[in-house]
């Protein structure tokens, strides 16, 4: 682990780092709009099933529209979302790798990324500076807890949108599901009438739906048992009372290091397993998540005191 000169709220906005937000921002705008598109495109679809259940001129149209819908989205669409999210993930990856000072891990996360593709995509960000700033709240402590400090947002807070989005994902389906069911008895259709008219034109918002939240559901597993593990090991911390900003010197720091090495890695691969939650989604909670979340750093930082003390 490098020793920084200054601490991660004082280098989060400096230049390099907001040059690298801006990118980062731009490639997960890019993965929004194609979730967005995907959305699209299977909603106005599925939503056909209700012509087709009540018109039987349109019900063989429809079904087809809906299988090759289906077999556009598992055949590539989802491989081109994928591989944008990955590309987003690398661009966080870099930031927080440069930001924390600890290695980069290229057995898992592959070739650093290129400060010409960076440039390029933070050109074309347009969105407020403001936002930018101040990425993780965290208080001044000392490293690697300050480290640690970040990691403990993305895994917190990151687990409780996430596994929200999920949940209503779910709760979705669910209700088209039963609609269908509903149509069906309205319309008075057979079973395999239901299935061709209703379901089938769903197939590919049923599967995005299905992904999104198998996705989302990973990740949360993965960051709560990362985040439990990090709570863990500084609940048993001791910090000697000369420990500093700025300065590592205990064979604790160093395992802490390490510790810190795993957890980005679990970072990343959630990362790579599932898109951001739409900024709607993630804003509508924001304010409470931050409040919470400002409650946990509280509490580290007076574990921290106490620990000096002991």
């Amino acid at each position: 682990m490098t020793q920084p000169k200054s601490s991660i709220p004082l280098r989060q906005n400096q230049e390099p780092s907001l040059e690298l937000l801006r990118a980062m921002s731009v490639a997960h705008a890019r993965v929004r709009r194609l979730e967005g598109l995907r959305l699209t495109v299977s909603t106005v679809i599925a939503a056909t099933g209700l012509v087709a259940a009540f018109a039987d001129r349109v019900a063989s149209v429809v079904t087809a529209l809906g299988v090759l819908w289906a077999l556009a989205y598992t055949a590539g669409l989802s491989g081109w979302t994928n591989t944008e999210t990955r590309r987003a993930a690398a661009l966080q990856e870099e930031f927080d790798v440069r930001l924390y000072g600890i290695p980069w891990n290229e057995a898992l996360a592959g070739d650093r990324v290129n400060a010409h593709d960076v440039s390029r995509l933070a050109k074309r960000y347009r969105g407020d500076e403001g936002d930018l700033r101040d990425y993780y709240e965290i208080p001044d402590l000392p490293p690697p807890l300050d480290v640690l400090a970040c990691q403990m947002q993305n895994l917190g807070w990151g687990a409780r949108v996430r596994r929200r989005y999920g949940q209503a994902v779910i709760v979705v389906l669910v209700i088209w599901g039963l609609a269908g069911i509903g149509i069906g008895v309205a319309a008075e259709l057979t079973l395999s009438d239901l299935l061709t008219r209703w379901y089938v034109p769903s197939l590919g918002a049923l599967l995005l739906g299905i992904e999104a939240f198998r996705g989302q559901r990973d990740v949360v597993a993965r960051r709560e048992r990362a985040l439990a593990l990090v709570k863990s090991r500084v609940a048993r911390l001791r910090i000697p009372s000369k420990s500093v900003p700025g300065t590592t010197a205990t064979a604790a720091d160093d395992d802490l290091v390490l510790l810190a090495r795993q957890v980005q890695d679990v970072l990343l691969l959630t990362r790579q397993g599932a898109p951001r939650v739409p900024d709607w989604f993630f804003s509508n909670y924001r304010q409470d998540d931050r409040a919470d979340f400002q409650a946990t750093m509280t509490e580290l930082v007076t574990a921290v005191k106490e620990n000096r003390a002991g």
